[in-house]
């Protein structure tokens, strides 16, 4: 057998014509247009001066440039070399001068550009109820709460590898230190704030800030419902307080949870919880979290109670936090309560003296969730499962390090805050066209593998008719998938 072979007879030469490579552009490009975002983006950076390029269009296509795998601004030659297919396309300084534009127009550009891409989002969000009948709920281990829109804040690193402005020592190195919101719903990415390395996690000023341009960008119908969630990192007495003010407004329903520090005070707290209050925790298909004992039986679906080790457990601290002769916690909400999880560690995790003397780790949250909530949501295991789940945020950032947040192009910390602007939008379409066009595993896949079945696809373009005809190949496996994103995202109709 002549492993060799399939190169006998092959001659590579440079004459075809009409050949497409990245020609799942379109889809984002199209994604672009009829949810009205290039529009809007149109007046968003209006200038009186005459360009031959309109900066919509090179700000949405640098976004459309960055989700398609763009690493840095020369990268955006990727559009102008499919000229055939996408028509004129600005040159790669033409983009850099659109990037220092938005950059010296300073806070007013970025609302206006703000404005534009949630505007957009609102044309987005009503199309993929009238597809899907609603918006995607927000999964609570094997259950799902519908009707209910769901933020999820938090912060991550950015490292640099050169002198740029803002670049500081940090915890994991040296870098930038932005935060994010993401909507757990749609995954997208609803806001940014690009701040210094050394800049703190639980900066209050900046989570809040933070907070409302998220919820900001929300369409109106979908804010009167919300779950918000913050990790131990960014909590503090502030924005705790601003949560509970917003949970405060009438005709507003909005439930948060926040991680919360072990300190001295849920120490003794934790000591006096009697164990029959210690209730086994569920893990994200909403199965207990158990092991098989070193000890058990060789029959592996029984169901003796000594073949079973249980992994973690919840329980309410608020009760005894709240000890009517001592309130510890009077200068929070007296809306809030206090939970604590107790689960084995894994091998090599390194416990603090107090979780070493029982060899139980112990996590933290608070919660203005009522008491009296009934059904499954009120139950204490399920209340754990809501706010553990708040690590979804971090396949958010992770796409978002795929789609441009992890590498900032310049010097200037103006530049590097307009290319995450850029790279937010970037992420946001990829989430627009999953909800909007996609299917099945497509409709759930990384970047990466996105990129690889549907954008990077290769086609041929042909004329005939007066039309153009973009052709994928018969054999690729996501034709099929293609071809019907296309259909659906024509059949929108164009937002004003």
């Amino acid at each position: 057998m002549n492993g060799t072979g399939w190169s006998r007879g092959l001659e590579v030469t440079g004459g075809g014509t009409g050949v497409v490579s990245h020609a799942g552009l379109v889809l984002l490009r199209g994604v672009a247009d009829r949810t009205g975002l290039t529009g809007g983006l149109s007046e968003a950076l209006a200038s009186g001066r005459l360009v031959s390029h309109d900066r919509s269009r090179v700000l949405a296509d640098l976004a459309c440039a960055i989700a398609d795998g763009a690493e840095v601004i020369s990268d955006f030659r990727v559009m102008r070399d499919q000229r055939e297919l996408l028509g004129p396309v600005a040159s790669v300084p033409t983009a850099w001068r659109t990037l220092e534009e938005v950059a010296s127009g300073g806070a007013r550009t970025s609302r206006r550009v703000t404005a534009a891409v949630n505007a957009a989002r609102r044309v987005a969000w009503a199309q993929a109820e009238a597809r899907h009948g609603a918006l995607p709920g927000v999964r609570v281990a094997d259950k799902v709460l519908e009707q209910v829109t769901c933020i999820r804040l938090d912060a991550t690193v950015i490292p640099a590898h050169s002198d740029k402005e803002g670049a500081q020592p940090n915890f994991k190195g040296f870098g930038h230190h932005p935060l994010l919101a993401y909507c757990d719903n749609s995954r997208e990415p609803l806001a940014g704030i690009l701040r210094p390395g050394s800049a703190g996690s639980n900066t209050a000023a900046d989570h809040i800030t933070l907070l409302d341009a998220a919820i900001a960008a929300l369409p109106p119908k979908f804010r009167r419902r919300l779950m918000i969630t913050c990790d131990g990192a960014g909590a503090s007495h502030d924005l705790v307080k601003r949560l509970d003010a917003l949970a405060s407004r009438r005709g507003y329903q909005v439930t948060w949870s926040v991680g919360w520090e072990l300190g001295e005070r849920e120490k003794q707290a934790i000591a006096l919880v009697p164990a029959p209050a210690w209730q086994i925790a569920v893990d994200g298909r909403g199965e207990v979290r158990e092991r098989r004992s070193d000890a058990a039986c060789a029959d592996r679906q029984c169901g003796h109670r000594r073949c079973w080790v249980e992994e973690a457990h919840v329980t309410e601290l608020t009760a005894i936090l709240r000890d009517g002769r001592r309130d510890q916690l009077a200068s929070w909400p007296r809306a809030m309560r206090v939970f604590a999880r107790r689960e084995r560690p894994h091998p090599g995790a390194q416990l603090t003296l107090f979780e070493a003397e029982d060899g139980w780790r112990y996590t933290l949250w608070a919660t203005n969730l009522p008491a009296a909530t009934r059904g499954w949501r009120g139950q204490v295991a399920c209340i754990d499962a809501a706010h553990r789940v708040h690590a979804r945020v971090e396949d958010g950032i992770k796409t978002g390090k795929q789609t441009g947040i992890g590498k900032l192009p310049s010097h200037s910390q103006a530049i590097n805050s307009a290319w995450l602007g850029a790279s937010l939008i970037a992420a946001t379409l990829i989430a627009w066209l999953q909800l909007l066009a996609l299917d099945g595993d497509l409709a759930r896949a990384e970047p990466k593998t996105l990129r690889y079945r549907l954008l990077h696809a290769a086609a041929r373009l042909v004329r005939g008719g007066r039309r153009r005809h973009l052709k994928i190949a018969a054999t690729w496996p996501w034709t099929h998938a293609f071809v019907t994103a296309w259909a659906r995202i024509t059949a929108l109709p164009q937002a004003p």
